[in-house]
């Protein structure tokens, strides 16, 4: 039986990306996943491509509680009140836009200062600004071992990939073939609409952000130039609460 093995969540665009053991999938993804993002000097968005410094800090969003607070490589912690926001922002990413307002103090600096240049944090308007595919994103761990995923003692290295479930029990690439399909994730009901396309990011280390893989080469290896792909895209069609543990079952088409 296919299961949730995981779910991971990336709270600010660009930072390390953190594990969840359960989530609320809404129509536009889950609200603190992807909520936050940065823009340089230039008016672009920041990415780990970019700055590879970024991926050393972990960020927790409690929206709830209206706190953004920042895990420091070197310990220590520091946060920022989220009902702080100001100055409305903009940018384009993919030929996206992304809008929200900026959230200066602490968490804006310390991150800066990682950078080694200055960038200005803003938290986006509503749920869904943040991600560039869709609102949520599949992959097998047995897809990850297919193609050579980096591991360490658990196993592929999922978290480099920064998806938000993580699958056990499916054979490998037997998410590409819900394609099309209605699947069944926890209490959630999602359509899956495309295969993820991948990049050079995957090649980033989870923890320093430097190139330590050749990811897009293994794919071209693996399943050939026309298929750089790994992991799928779906709209959620009814919203729902996913644990770790949770069935995953594709719908009869």
């Amino acid at each position: 039986m296919t299961s949730v093995s995981g779910l991971t969540v990336a709270p600010v665009k660009g930072l390390a990306a953190v594990p969840r053991q359960r989530v609320r999938l809404e129509q536009q993804g889950v609200a603190e996943d992807r909520r936050l993002f940065l823009l340089r000097a230039d008016g672009t968005v920041a990415t780990i491509r970019q700055l590879p410094a970024l991926a050393t800090l972990e960020p927790d969003l409690d929206l709830e509680a209206g706190e953004l607070r920042l895990r420091l490589p070197g310990g220590g912690s520091v946060a920022t009140a989220v009902h702080e926001a100001g100055a409305a922002l903009s940018a384009d990413l993919f030929g996206k836009q992304r809008a929200g307002r900026r959230l200066s103090g602490a968490v804006e600096d310390a991150v800066s200062e990682a950078a080694g240049e200055p960038l200005r944090l803003v938290l986006a308007d509503r749920t869904g600004i943040g991600w560039d595919e869709g609102p949520v994103s599949l992959v097998s761990r047995a897809s990850a071992a297919a193609v050579g995923l980096p591991e360490d003692e658990a196993g592929p290295q999922l978290r480099r990939l920064r998806v938000l479930v993580e699958l056990e029990g499916a054979a490998p690439y037997e998410e590409d073939g819900w394609v099309g399909r209605d699947v069944r994730v926890g209490a959630a009901v999602v359509r899956v609409s495309h295969l993820l396309q991948r990049c050079v990011v995957i090649g980033a280390s989870p923890v320093t952000g430097e190139q330590d893989w050749d990811g897009v080469r293994r794919l071209v290896q693996v399943r050939g130039r026309d298929l750089t792909c790994l992991g799928v895209i779906a709209t959620v069609v009814e919203p729902g609460e996913v644990g770790v543990g949770d069935p995953v079952e594709p719908q009869m088409t």
